[in-house]
């Protein structure tokens, strides 16, 4: 079954692919070359799974919310009493049996889809279909995400999650990035 979901998922993106409707960052960019940068909107997907949720919540209580930045998050909704950073959160829920997600209702009645944002982070380390489609219908200067499947065409800042091995590491330099 979950070989057979993943060539469907192949052919879904491929033929997102053909028609342009997903399409491939040219070129990385590196934060650290652009210090002048003027954000004012970042949105941040918290891991959907437990144990990844945990590891994130812990490394980001240490954000500092600047006040003319506005943050946005998505978090998986059985995680919302955990979580007690200050912004806009949104709920989406997680369907464990057939893998899909369901975003909150008024995250897009409340024009926060489409709102341009300066900076979108996905914290997830593994490829959701539902989770790609979203970021990639949202405007963004800088989409930052870890390196898995068909990352090249969500993100244009990719960190590597092999590489290390450890999952606070890779949160840990997305955290730098925002501070």
């Amino acid at each position: 079954m979950l070989k057979y979901n993943s060539i469907l998922i192949k052919i879904k993106l491929f033929y997102l692919i053909l028609t342009r409707k997903f399409n491939k960052f040219k070129e990385p960019i590196n934060l650290y070359q652009n210090n002048k940068i003027n954000v004012k909107n970042i949105l941040v997907f918290f891991p959907i799974k437990d144990e990844d949720f945990r590891v994130a919540n812990y490394v980001f209580r240490k954000l500092i919310i600047k006040e003319n930045i506005n943050y946005y998050y998505l978090i998986n909704c059985i995680h919302r009493q955990h979580f007690h950073l200050k912004g806009y959160v949104y709920d989406m829920r997680y369907n464990i049996k057939n893998n899909k997600i369901k975003i909150d209702e008024t995250f897009i009645e409340d024009r926060i889809f489409n709102k341009n944002y300066d900076i979108i982070i996905d914290l997830n380390k593994d490829f959701s279909y539902d989770l790609s489609l979203l970021i990639n219908k949202l405007n963004s200067n800088y989409k930052i995400g870890i390196n898995k499947d068909f990352s090249d065409y969500l993100y244009n800042i990719q960190y590597n999650y092999q590489s290390s091995g450890v999952l606070e590491k890779v949160y840990n330099q997305i955290f730098k990035t925002l501070n």
